[in-house]
């Protein structure tokens, strides 16, 4: 059996064409400006067009490429241990908005994909969150219990399909999996045309709200009266959310196994051994997605966790081949709850939707209907749960606390550290390393040609210290979770700029 994945892409971009829509031509007018081509702006610039609106969705690179483009793919309202817990903080009002949209979400997609005609690959499935550990039976059984109370679909069993045993499980029937990319790309062809327009390639550099708003872009600006940041955490400081949403990554791999050993449904862990597995049809047959052990954003040794993933599916399945392997980032909520809303509570026009807790497809779902019927003028029975600038000290404190201090430590340390003793001629080819270089930290990469590319190491939003990702090839920022390729041009916000060049 094959080690080392073949191919260091996601699955979903790997199996669909690239995309050719054109860049900004430059300046524009329209009701709507979406800002990031995932699934949050391109569902609310679908539903907004049916409603009439003329709508510019516009991504700095290609579109669904990123967050969307790079996950598990489970349509499900199975989030692992969380209604009892929303029960507890938001109480069973709260918790039962929480539940009711992340499963219409599940029939939102599933109609959205029929009116487009969209082969997607949807399919039916139940969800199930698992656990190895006898001790964390009794946390299993309390969800169920929350679950019900709530209505959602839910049982307890103690087998599975997956080819090893388990202790027990929260079982959640009429849940779906499909694959996002083919899915949205089906939405943003309907989204194009029509007074509407899908523009890649295309960086944004601010957003001034007035009336009307304008977005400014390197390709030029585009004047609207509401404008949408759907860049998974947004990239305008306004509303502090970098201090409120916190970065967090996971390596993911797509494996060939033994048929026998292929299972039937979509399985999340609790307790360790931590994972997620999911199959998906393809045209060799059956592929398991499977991620492994969350971290915060530039705090692991990526290649290691590569390693210990690529272990525990080889301890516990057949594996005959490791086709895939990527990484994605997503931003957890300090109270498990998505921020969905105006920007900040002076905002009449601008509107963002951020901290998914690795949920983002049904999440990312209900944030298009409660942000499209605020434009609309509807009236939405989630958006109170999800109010962007709501402030719940009760459920979130103690995590801004102790995250934001430790961003600051961070911050101080990387800043105050020295002792990178490496020089440029010791950077292997493909790979990067901090490196004290005129007297400032410089972030240094050489490809496999030998070429070097040395830009700062600091980082163009508040000024951490990047962290090299070896996994992916990538600078990422370990206090706020922005990301940068290896020449220093930005993969993803909250900054907006590249980082700086240094000649050697």
């Amino acid at each position: 059996m094959a080690d080392i994945p073949t191919k260091h892409v996601s699955y979903w971009i790997d199996s669909t064409p690239e995309t050719g829509y054109p860049e900004l031509p430059g300046d524009l007018s329209v009701d709507v400006a979406v800002v990031g081509a995932g699934i949050v702006g391109l569902t609310t610039a679908l539903l907004l067009k049916r409603a009439g609106r003329s709508v510019a969705v516009i991504d700095s690179r290609k579109i669904v490429g990123q967050v969307t483009g790079r996950t598990t793919a489970k349509l499900t309202s199975l989030h692992g241990l969380i209604y009892s817990y929303l029960i507890k903080t938001f109480g069973e009002d709260g918790a039962r908005a929480y539940a009711e949209s992340n499963q219409a979400a599940i029939e939102i997609v599933d109609t959205i994909r029929t009116q487009l005609g969209s082969d997607c690959d949807f399919e039916r499935q139940s969800a199930f969150t698992v656990t190895e550990s006898e001790e964390q039976v009794p946390a299993l059984e309390a969800e169920m219990e929350a679950a019900a109370k709530l209505g959602l679909p839910v049982d307890f069993v103690t087998e599975t399909t997956l080819p090893f045993p388990i202790a027990g499980a929260v079982r959640f029937d009429h849940q779906a999996r499909f694959h996002p990319r083919k899915y949205l790309l089906s939405v943003a062809q309907a989204v194009s045309g029509d007074g509407c327009a899908v523009f890649e390639n295309t960086r944004v550099l601010d957003i001034e709200e007035g009336t009307p708003c304008r977005v400014l872009t390197d390709k030029g600006k585009v004047e609207a009266r509401d404008v949408v940041i759907a860049t998974n955490i947004p990239i305008l400081d306004k509303g502090g959310f970098f201090a409120k949403v916190f970065p967090r990554q996971h390596v993911v791999v797509g494996i060939r196994v033994a048929p026998e050993q292929v299972p039937d449904g979509m399985f999340l862990s609790v307790g360790e051994p931590k994972y997620s597995v999911r199959v998906h049809p393809t045209d060799k047959g059956p592929l398991l997605i499977v991620s492994g052990q969350g971290y915060r954003t530039g705090h692991a040794d990526t290649a290691q966790k590569s390693r210990e993933l690529r272990w525990f599916v080889q301890n516990r399945f057949q594996v005959t081949s490791i086709e895939y392997e990527w990484i994605n980032q997503d931003y957890d909520a300090a109270d498990r709850v998505p921020y969905i809303g105006h920007l900040t509570p002076g905002s009449k026009h601008l509107y963002t939707a951020t901290g998914f807790n690795a949920w983002g497809l049904t999440n990312g779902t209900v944030a298009a209907t409660i942000i499209s019927d605020e434009i609309i003028g509807n009236h939405n029975r989630w958006a109170e749960l999800y109010r962007a600038t709501r402030v719940n000290l009760k459920a979130s404190g103690g995590k801004l606390l102790k995250e934001n201090v430790h961003v600051g430590e961070m911050w101080l340390r990387d800043k105050l550290a020295s002792g990178h003793r490496k020089t440029v001629e010791t950077v292997a080819p493909g790979e990067g390393e901090i490196i004290d270089l005129h007297g400032k930290k410089t972030a240094v990469y050489r490809n496999e040609e030998g070429r070097i590319h040395a830009v700062s190491a600091v980082c163009t939003h508040l000024g951490c210290i990047v962290h090299w990702n070896k996994a992916d090839k990538s600078w990422d920022c370990p206090c706020h979770g922005s990301r940068f390729d290896a020449e220093g041009k930005v993969i993803s916000g909250p900054t907006r700029k590249e980082l700086e060049p240094v000649s050697l």
